[in-house]
């Protein structure tokens, strides 16, 4: 799926990410072990090849809007913002991002841009329900998503296995207002 206008937000623009924007500030947040530390893609395959697949999988695919998160003044990419698998039956789909700009964290960014695609999926896809989850030494992607307008619905106890501990699993969700 892919989005015919950047969605804007008063720092960032959300565009789709091509192939284009798999390089070496991409591939570098894969293989940053404090980037990737909350993120299972730290298990897989980071190659160019491998990450350009997943990239042209989520743009071929009628269900995932994966988008480049790139900030208004000087373009730079900071990260990325997946919708996706969007269910069309039950109007709801999972949320996912990774800001990979380590000088971009804590400045609200990831609020941001979580906030404007879910008014997206809301407003133009229809969708009644976005989910997401994080684990719970992810402060920073907890209060994030607190601040985009989601509440925490539950925690699934030691489902995460994160360098040696286990860690619960916060699963968060927001509802298109009524």
């Amino acid at each position: 799926m892919r989005l015919h206008t950047p969605l804007a937000t008063p720092r960032l623009l959300l565009r789709t990410l091509t192939a284009a924007d798999v390089g070496p500030r991409y591939l570098g947040w894969l293989r940053d072990a404090e980037v990737t530390r909350f993120l299972e893609v730290r298990h897989g395959d980071r190659s160019a090849a491998a990450t350009l697949a997943f990239v042209e999988e989520a743009n071929a695919s009628p269900d995932t809007l994966l988008l480049g998160m790139v900030l208004r003044e000087g373009g730079l990419h900071v990260g990325n913002i997946k919708l996706g698998p969007i269910d069309p039956y039950h109007r709801r789909a999972d949320l996912g991002l990774m800001l990979g700009e380590r000088a971009c964290w804590g400045q609200g960014l990831a609020a941001e841009a979580i906030a404007a695609l879910t008014g997206y999926a809301f407003e133009m896809l229809g969708l009644n329900k976005v989910t997401a989850s994080c684990y719970g030494n992810n402060e920073g992607s907890r209060r994030a998503f607190l601040k985009a307008g989601f509440h925490e619905a539950a925690r699934r106890p030691r489902h995460w296995l994160c360098e040696g501990d286990w860690q619960d699993d916060i699963l968060l969700e927001i509802l298109t207002p009524v």
